[in-house]
């Protein structure tokens, strides 16, 4: 089958995937503003200028809409912070200051998107899926940060009876806690602040973040 590349000229598989996406960015601004209980179809369709039949077309239920939503939500979290740990070069404690910069300020934490992240972890509970795909994805993350936080221990290393996991834990820990601060405590914590609260956490392990603080 020939391919069409002319430029400007959109594939359906194109079109397909520009419609979902729509349709997501169209759930996230719904969830933010009115949380779960405002979610509908119909709703998210005209948020998305969009018919219903055309959401219902690319999602059949509501259902399918919200986990496809929070897989995407992930999607962008990791690929945020794995792009930062890559553009860091090969210092680990450069690596780690990207990585905690990238999770506390925008665009992986603009208000928006929180919102729609602790609407989510508020329903995980309560869902089995939903708690299934954060642990997962949870995990994963605690054990990147713990690969970074292993390079960087020599024999000068006080762990003050923590493991690197329970540390790598404690600080993704304070990350999450951030930006419920920044939800429901507007101004109390800058973003500036929050990396540099980290930095001082992870000083009292790591002797090189005391110059970063």
């Amino acid at each position: 089958m020939a391919v069409n590349n002319k430029p400007g000229i959109i594939t359906r598989a194109q079109q397909k995937q520009h419609t979902r996406r729509k349709l997501i960015e169209a759930t996230m601004a719904v969830i933010a503003a009115e949380g779960f209980s405002g979610v509908t179809m119909a709703k998210v369709a005209e948020k998305a200028g969009l018919s219903r039949g055309i959401g219902n077309f690319h999602f059949q239920s509501k259902e399918q809409l919200l986990l496809e939503t929070l897989h995407t939500l992930y999607m962008e979290f990791e690929n945020g912070w794995r792009n930062a740990v890559a553009d860091a070069g090969l210092s680990p404690v450069d690596q780690l200051k990207e990585l905690i910069k990238t999770t506390l300020q925008p665009p992986i934490a603009d208000f928006k998107k929180v919102a729609v992240w602790l609407a989510y972890w508020g329903e995980a509970p309560s869902r089995k899926k939903y708690l299934e795909i954060c642990a997962a994805h949870d995990r994963e993350w605690d054990r990147a940060v713990e690969n970074i936080l292993r390079l960087l221990v020599d024999d000068a290393f006080n762990s003050h009876g923590m493991t690197l996991a329970k540390i790598a834990h404690s600080l993704t820990a304070m990350m999450d806690g951030f930006w419920v601060e920044y939800l429901i405590a507007d101004g109390r914590y800058t973003p500036d602040d929050a990396v540099k609260a980290c930095f001082a956490f992870l000083a009292s392990f790591f002797p090189e973040f005391r110059k970063h603080q």
